[in-house]
């Protein structure tokens, strides 16, 4: 494996330590960098599109000097990856994604070329964890009232809700959710969640009542906050329509951090709208970037973020030592951690 092309792709320079990390499980790899990184908008369409660009958006210029190095590469890392994989990076065996999200990939494409996809699933859980919470608090709390107040300099106390002993529902047991429902547990709140994996009686030690996805519905019923952190597949698209909003209690917060294909955003607007919903989270739409003119900028008690739950602090060190374990496993063959499955592809 002496003789391994790694092309790093994102958008900036390979870190000293991250040459290191693949020099130490391949000695003498040669590392290319070639940065490609599409637009939020491209990046969004792909996510609706099967990982195609079917809208013909622009595309980052590929230079002939990329061109060459993607010829001679063996494995790749990066975030987003250029149409006519097959023909650009005809080496290619491994893409390691620096996301959790594949969406924006086309794994059909993929699997026909016989490239393996590892992604970054768990690198960022903890500190979207703690994003969830603090939007929770923040809604629960007022803090939105209190700055506001703070900048009229009206003094007027307003008091919020106790967290504890409230009820919390997460739609998708991985590792995102693992880490609300362990941050929500230090609330003592009361932690329920889906996972798709999940059978009638199954338990999990993360949370206090484990639900099969087919009976998300019931489990919304009794929630007084419903996180979302699915990922986007055929059976979560729109998933959280008037009828799942409709369900979820009088006053309840919904909160959004998987793919923003999860909602129907004109059903949630309506939901604001009517008091039904108390509040809203949503760090992904439909669109990104979402157009100036789109509803949900001015939909009432809804916060949103632009894609920003994540935390970048540690974000690259975790992604190193990912990185590490996975070089090294596919220099002996043995399987590596966040392996996509591309057999139904």
């Amino acid at each position: 494996m002496s003789s391994m092309v790694v092309a790093v792709m994102i958008g900036f320079e390979p870190s000293p330590s991250l040459l290191d990390v693949i020099d130490a499980a391949h000695p003498g790899a040669e590392v290319v960098w070639t940065p490609y990184t599409e637009s939020e908008e491209l990046r969004s369409a792909r996510g609706h599109q099967n990982g195609r660009n079917t809208t013909g958006l622009e595309t980052p210029e590929i230079t002939d000097e990329m061109r060459a190095a993607w010829q001679r590469a063996d494995v790749a890392i990066g975030l987003d990856l250029p149409d006519g994989l097959d023909e650009l990076m005809p080496r290619l065996q491994w893409i390691q994604s620096i996301t959790a999200g594949y969406d924006k990939y086309d794994l059909e494409a993929l699997h026909r070329q016989g490239v393996r996809l590892t992604n970054a699933s768990g690198l960022g859980a903890a500190g979207i964890g703690e994003f969830v919470i603090a939007r929770v608090l923040q809604i629960w709390k007022h803090l939105r009232t209190f700055d506001q107040q703070q900048q009229r300099h009206e003094w007027e106390g307003v008091f919020g809700t106790e967290a504890t002993g409230r009820t919390i529902g997460i739609a998708g047991l991985g590792s995102i959710g693992r880490e609300v429902a362990r941050r929500a547990r230090a609330f003592d709140m009361t932690v329920l969640a889906t996972r798709a994996s999940a059978q009638p009686g199954d338990v999990d030690d993360a949370v206090d009542e484990l639900f099969p996805a087919a009976d998300l519905d019931e489990m919304l019923r009794r929630c007084d906050v419903v996180v979302s952190t699915l990922p986007s597949n055929p059976t979560t698209i729109d998933l959280f329509d008037a009828d799942r909003f409709a369900a979820m209690p009088e006053g309840t917060i919904f909160c959004n951090v998987g793919r923003g294909a999860h909602v129907v955003e004109a059903d949630l607007i309506a939901a604001l709208e009517s008091g039904h919903l108390r509040a809203a989270a949503l760090d992904v739409t439909q669109v990104e970037p979402l157009p100036a003119d789109d509803p949900l900028w001015d939909a009432p008690n809804l916060y949103l973020s632009p894609h920003t739950s994540v935390s970048l602090d540690r974000y690259m060190i975790n992604l190193e030592s990912l990185l590490a374990t996975n070089l090294a496993r596919f220099a002996d063959g043995s399987p590596m951690v966040n392996e996509v499955d591309l057999s139904d592809h």
